[in-house]
């Protein structure tokens, strides 16, 4: 299911920052902003993939929403296509504040043998005015039938509103305390502007280096370019890591991504994932296409194809 999870553009799914110490780098910038829901007015969007070997395209999946008077999304669950039928895969609820916040949100899977949805993953934030000031992860224990801390970000702005560092705590069971994990500080090269740095640290009895990420935007404040750097203690130099690029068309839609890794031996970026889609007036995806890099023909080979639309064919 790892596609349909990767193909779920509608729903914002909770995902926990990876701790694997052999990832280079070795985590990702925390990000708590939800992205522009993609046919965000829509009842139901389906999805359709490509199928090469019939040369025809056939469901893949469809994501069912529903809103409340102010229009923000309260539920979305996703269901996929097989055996001539669809079945309910996973869903989101999602509770506000008085101010429009969003407070909460719960991602249920759904269990074929009860026939039932079940508790997976609740994150919940927290507000100091206008900004976020704490978001909690948790998980949800069958044996228990309770939530269970995991994660935690705690996140504090500078002068100007812009978010300049984030501590990420992950919760110890059996000192039922919190502990350090990683810290990412932002550094910006003009007042109000978007962070062209982030450091980021690691809790070893004390905060070390560990990464850094470099990042360019266009006129516009999108992002068009970030490396990502280890820094290497020993030779007290920071080490390419991966570079990923965004390319947008005249709206501000981004119509390709790219990522690469850094080739030491030759010291050259060497392409490794791509992929590319396709926009309405409206500014809504209805195509995309993934590609991998083929390092023997030193071309892109398709991965996959979907297309997005409100409509039951296409």
């Amino acid at each position: 299911m790892k596609t349909i999870i990767k193909l779920m553009i509608g729903i914002v799914l909770t995902t926990f920052i990876c701790v694997n110490v052999n990832a280079q780098p070795k985590s990702e910038i925390p990000a708590d902003n939800k992205p522009k829901m993609n046919w965000s007015g829509a009842d139901t969007l389906y999805t359709f993939q490509f199928n090469s070997a019939t040369n025809s395209w056939s469901y893949f999946q469809r994501e069912i929403r529903r809103f409340d008077s102010q229009q923000n999304p309260v539920e979305n669950f996703v269901q996929v296509w097989g055996n001539q039928k669809w079945s309910n895969y996973m869903r989101i609820n999602y509770t506000y504040d008085i101010n429009g916040n969003e407070v909460e949100e719960i991602t249920q899977e759904w269990d074929g043998s009860s026939n039932s949805w079940v508790n997976a993953q609740l994150k919940t934030t927290s507000y100091k005015g206008r900004h976020k000031e704490e978001v909690l992860f948790q998980q949800w224990k069958k044996p228990t039938s309770e939530w269970f801390n995991i994660m935690k970000y705690l996140i504090k702005y500078n002068d100007n509103g812009d978010k300049n560092n984030v501590v990420i705590k992950l919760y110890n069971g059996v000192t039922k305390d919190w502990d350090n994990h990683k810290k990412y500080l932002m550094e910006f090269d003009a007042p109000y502007s978007p962070p062209s740095v982030v450091i980021a640290q690691s809790w070893a009895n004390e905060w070390k280096t560990e990464g850094k990420y470099s990042i360019q935007y266009n006129w516009r404040g999108d992002k068009t370019q970030e490396t990502r750097y280890t820094w290497n203690q020993s030779k007290k130099v920071w080490l390419e890591g991966i570079m990923l690029e965004m390319i947008y068309d005249k709206k501000g839609n981004q119509t390709e991504y790219i990522e690469k890794k850094y080739n030491i031996a030759n010291q050259s970026w060497l392409n490794f994932n791509k992929h590319s889609a396709s926009y309405n007036e409206e500014g809504y995806m209805t195509e995309k296409t993934e590609f991998i890099w083929n390092r023997d023909t030193r071309q892109w080979d398709v991965k996959g194809q979907y297309k997005f639309t409100t409509e039951t064919k296409i």
